[in-house]
């Protein structure tokens, strides 16, 4: 017995020094590589260091969710290149995840044109290169709108042209937050009503209860946001000016191709996932519910979507980091995301491209590692205890 557990702690002291000496190389070779780059640049003439970010950055972006001229900073550049990195992904993942779930389910469906559907629809966009795709929601589509002067006005708030889309926005007034105060008051206590409703046995009454407190209230709030209206919000809508429509909330094409473009393109792979999850539901589970009288919207709804989701999860954080790594396509059609500001335009003005590679990769890692920790947390609370 004794001569077991020497021979296992030999054997996992030998596997610790390979490692550490793995971890050692590697090291001395990334320490050699950046010594060695940072030594040609300067030879070369290339300035180092991060002190450009606070120099003047001189050129426009188009899109800011921020405030932003050209004589901000370069640190505020990548501030909004940043910003409208996380918007274009933080609306294509929500629209590729609901196209893909419904192409999903009605690859399963016993209705045989809408599984025909399903599967047109998965093997066009998932064998057509998502660049290409881009390309055409962007040169094909979104270019042949009519010009400013032609433009498609719906009902006096929304205007679209080969502009992009012009949009009503809101701005808040004062009074604003008590009412975001209050609406936000009323749902929490309404979600620990129903929480607590769900651990007794008048659970349905109590639910019910509390639901028709939150509808009441939220109507009550609504009224009062409709009598003080200018109070609280006002509308500005889009109207025509010298050089084209202005105010309201814009869209630009870049955005919008690239918003289809990738939605479109990686709800194929969500809807795979999600026929796969939905499949590896045991078939009694199933026949159970037609059983009991469920239809299938019923069946997909309270079965086997419930029980397919341990097996959805895991695979569907590769699509989602994927759609992040993919809005860097956005410089090939001048979407000003962090790649095509940061490392296209910045990079060309100040010339050092080893800081903004760094700047550059540290960041995408870090948005991904953040992705797959979320993914991660969500899967192991919902997987079978044992």
């Amino acid at each position: 017995m004794s001569g077991l557990r020497s021979s296992r702690r030999a054997l996992e002291l030998r596997t610790l020094l390979i490692q550490t000496l793995i971890a050692a190389v590697l090291a001395v070779g990334l320490l050699w590589l950046f010594t060695t780059t940072r030594h040609n640049l300067e030879r070369l003439g290339v300035q180092s260091g991060f002190h450009f970010l606070t120099q003047r950055a001189g050129f426009a972006i188009p899109q800011t969710l921020i405030s932003y001229s050209e004589d901000s900073t370069i640190l505020r550049a990548f501030v909004v290149a940043l910003l409208n990195t996380v918007t274009l992904v933080a609306a294509s993942i929500p629209l590729a995840s609901v196209l893909g779930l419904a192409v999903g389910i009605a690859r399963i469906s016993p209705n045989i044109l809408v599984a025909r559907l399903g599967t047109f629809y998965v093997e066009t966009f998932r064998n057509v290169p998502v660049l290409l795709q881009i390309f055409f929601w962007y040169y094909v589509v979104l270019r042949s709108l009519p010009v400013s002067a032609e433009s498609i006005i719906l009902g006096g708030w929304v205007v679209l042209n080969n502009r992009g889309i012009y949009l009503p926005s809101v701005t808040w007034g004062p009074g604003a937050i008590w009412l975001a105060v209050t609406w936000l008051g009323a749902l929490t206590i309404v979600l620990y009503s129903l929480r607590r409703a769900a651990r007794s046995r008048m659970s349905s009454r109590r639910q019910r209860t509390a639901t028709s407190a939150f509808l009441c209230l939220t109507a009550a709030l609504c009224v009062a946001a409709i009598v003080y209206f200018n109070r609280i919000f006002q509308v500005s809508v889009p109207h025509a000016g010298r050089f084209g429509y202005s105010s309201g909330f814009y869209l630009m094409p870049e955005f919008l191709a690239m918003w289809a473009g990738l939605s479109m393109y990686n709800a194929s792979y969500i809807a795979e996932i999600v026929r796969s999850g939905l499949l590896s539901v045991p078939p009694g589970q199933i026949e159970a519910g037609r059983a009991l009288g469920l239809k299938f919207p019923q069946i997909v709804r309270l079965i086997t979507l419930p029980l397919a989701l341990r097996v959805i999860i895991p695979p569907l954080a590769t699509v989602y980091m994927n759609i992040f790594k993919s809005s860097s396509l956005g410089a090939a059609i001048a979407y000003p995301e962090i790649v095509s500001v940061f490392v296209g335009t910045i990079n060309n003005i100040v010339g050092q491209p080893l800081e903004i590679m760094a700047v550059t990769l540290v960041f995408y890692v870090c948005v991904s590692l953040l992705i797959s920790l979320l993914l991660n947390r969500y899967n192991s609370r919902i997987q079978l205890k044992k």
